[in-house]
């Protein structure tokens, strides 16, 4: 049953993340060098393209630094790779917390 109201807090946390990053890019279109066919489609471009490149860094900073990251999580019911469920975490909650800063 946890299992179940953590899929749907996450799941409505991509959809407000993905609101909340086509409301930045409205805002930024006089800036964009080209005319967007759909803003939802560039936002989740934005969330997976930067959910990567955090995936990326924190995959070559435990390299470096010898750290020993499990391969998978048993969440639940779910196996999951810890990396990519922080990177996506944080790639989420990153225009939320911005949409808040711009409203202070």
């Amino acid at each position: 049953m946890i299992g179940y109201l953590i899929l749907l807090l996450f799941i409505i946390l991509i959809v407000f993340s993905v609101r909340s990053k086509i409301l930045l890019n409205q805002k930024r279109r006089k800036d964009l060098p080209e005319i967007i066919a759909s803003p939802v489609s560039q936002a989740l471009t934005q969330i997976l393209g930067t959910a990567g490149g955090i995936y990326l860094s924190l995959v070559m900073l435990a390299a470096f630094l010898e750290i020993q990251i499990p391969q998978k999580v048993l969440l639940f019911k779910w196996s999951i790779d810890p990396l990519a469920f922080f990177s996506l975490s944080i790639t989420l909650l990153q225009p939320l917390i911005l949409r808040v800063i711009q409203k202070i």
